[in-house]
């Protein structure tokens, strides 16, 4: 017969086990959340490389680069310290620098937040892209990750932080509830990337003398399609991570909480991660079609009739962002409705930035700024009680649309003006510190030939690619010739008129073929190709849908005979073949 303390010794194996397992679990779903958060910064860059001139690619998608590198070593050594160090104050944490003292559970958890601090660095390079030096956006990353968002961070989403819906004794009875980072990440990074851009100042020709705006359109709508459905995709993992644990624990027994609240309506419902997870990814959804439809209509009604691709991604976006903070409290049909009003509102915040002459070349202000404030707004208004207790926030107070009164509406606003207060606060110094040293604003000559060309070893499109797959601008490469020599790669100059070109004797004629790449199947010419697969949109291409100049005189030189022999300049392209000996 089995005595009690041999069924107590076998109940806690049984229960440690299970513990085990659910800690699998939740690492898991934490893993696999935050892999889909990093995925947005591939999503960024096709997004802002997309929506810039060709001529400045590089820069951007650089910025990405570092927001992720820079601020990922920022975030290990004071980020995460400053916004959950197990040491803190209501206003900041103290303890765990360079993640001294981590545990192994709580490393899946780091990882996960380093993600969600990396997005909202990201969100700064659209608003001073093609124009900000990459040196002082260094400085600025650095400073955001590190301290700026840590500190929102702590105040909002750590249990000890004052404004903390998670807080033994949150603000109100009620605390500020922002899910997934309305303020906490997107505000944040707007309102960043808002005086960082006010602070650089428009691009040379955004707005004419008497203000009046003047596109500068980017260079790829693909990408910034592409960029936008990768955004969508990881924000699922972005929401729904944002609870960080499918299976919540009772620390005296270690297994299921059970923890329970009776409603108003004395309906108990008992908190359940797998339940809110759901609940985010329907709204994550609901949300970004909302969003797109609206942009849809708004675009048909407001720009006779042309519905532009880059506006609806962009509202798309905006619906995303309208429901992050709600994405675990609202019912369905209101994360639509909140993403629908989310692309109006951004349509309209677009307007206002170019009318204020602020230049935002990705309109990250308009979309992070006016939608993370009204996404905060939107859950003071509609958060659900139901869902709201299921995904672990006090539901005695909930949306004032349901009858929940005023006081969580008022935390949201106390939220949203902590965010403004404080990343003003702490980033126009900074800012206007790198502006009165020289060191904001690429100069006039860089910013009008592009970054790539000045700081990032050439255009990320070079104009000899299709003849050499070596490209090197500064003339520090060497290029191999079909004999096994060599010759140096010298810095393309302006490609001379095709008159000039047959009179100066350069050996353009030969028995061999030109380049496979210059020639259609069976060695005929290609089709000419036009500025819409050439030109980034900044000028310097031909006007949109007339064939390349540049390209037709290599088909009229290929078809009276030429071939490239030798070396040369073929229509601006550099023909790169045997050089005759």
């Amino acid at each position: 017969m089995v005595d009690a303390a041999s069924r107590q010794a076998a109940s806690t194996a049984v229960v440690a086990q299970l513990r085990l397992l659910g800690e699998a679990v939740d690492v898991g779903f934490i893993a696999l959340t935050g892999v889909l958060v990093l995925t947005m910064q591939t999503g960024f860059a096709m997004l802002t490389a997309g929506s810039v001139r060709a001529k400045n690619v590089k820069s951007v998608l650089m910025k990405v680069l570092m927001d992720t590198c820079l601020g990922g070593v920022a975030w290990m050594l004071f980020g995460n310290a400053f916004a959950h160090g197990e040491k803190a104050s209501s206003f900041i944490g103290h303890s765990g620098w360079a993640l001294a003292g981590g545990e192994t559970a709580d490393l899946a958890v780091f990882f996960f937040r380093w993600t969600l601090s990396a997005t909202a660095a990201t969100i700064v390079s659209g608003a001073v892209a093609e124009r900000a030096s990459f040196y002082a956006y260094l400085g600025a990353t650095l400073w955001l990750s590190s301290f700026v968002y840590p500190v929102v961070a702590h105040g909002v989403w750590d249990s000890t932080g004052w404004l903390s819906a998670l807080s033994p004794s949150p603000l109100l009875g009620v605390g500020a509830i922002d899910h997934a980072g309305c303020g906490v990440v997107h505000l944040v990074g707007a309102v960043t990337g808002l005086w960082g851009a006010i602070a650089t100042g428009p691009r040379l020709g955004r707005f004419a003398v008497d203000g009046t705006p003047r596109p500068i359109p980017g260079h790829s709508a693909p990408l910034i399609l592409l960029g936008g459905f990768i955004l969508w995709t990881g924000w699922f993992g972005f929401n729904a991570g944002s609870g960080l644990s499918l299976v919540p624990y009772e620390a005296a027994s270690g297994l299921f909480s059970g923890s329970t609240q009776t409603l108003a309506d004395g309906s108990v419902v008992a908190q359940s991660g797998l339940l809110t997870v759901q609940q985010t990814l329907a709204s994550t959804m609901l949300g970004a079609c909302g969003g797109a439809l609206v942009g849809v209509a708004l675009c048909y009604c407001l720009a006779a009739h042309v519905i532009d691709l880059g506006t609806i991604v962009n509202c798309l976006l905006a619906g995303l962002v309208s429901i992050t903070a709600g994405c675990a409290t609202f019912p369905p049909y209101i994360s639509l409705l909140v993403g629908m009003a989310g692309a109006a509102i951004y349509m309209a915040a677009s307007r206002a930035m170019r009318a204020l002459r602020i230049d935002d070349p990705l309109d990250a202000v308009a979309i992070h700024g006016a939608g993370g404030l009204w996404g905060l707004a939107s859950v003071g208004l509609f958060s659900a009680a139901t869902p709201q207790a299921a995904a672990g926030f006090r539901a005695a107070h909930f949306g004032a649309a349901f009858g929940g009164g005023w006081r969580l509406l008022a935390c949201q606003a106390t939220e949203a003006g902590f965010v403004i207060g404080w990343t003003t606060a702490t980033t126009v110094p900074l800012w206007w510190g790198l502006r009165a040293a020289g060191l904001l604003r690429v100069s006039r000559d860089e910013e009008a030939e592009g970054i790539d060309e000045v700081t990032h070893g050439g255009s990320a499109y070079p104009a000899d690619a299709a003849a050499s797959p070596w490209h090197s601008p500064k003339g520090a490469a060497v290029v191999p010739e079909h004999g096994g020599g060599v010759m140096a790669v010298t810095r393309p100059s302006p490609a001379p008129a095709l008159e000039a070109v047959m009179s100066s004797g350069s050996p353009l004629s030969s028995s061999s073929g030109p380049p496979s790449s210059m020639s259609g199947p069976g060695g005929a010419a290609s089709a000419p190709l036009t500025s819409s697969t050439r030109s980034g949109g900044d000028g310097s291409g031909p006007p949109s849908g007339r064939p390349d100049p540049s390209r037709a005189i290599m088909d009229e030189m290929h078809a009276a005979g030429g071939s490239g022999e030798g070396r040369g300049w073929v229509g601006g392209v550099r023909a790169w073949s045997p050089r005759a000996r």
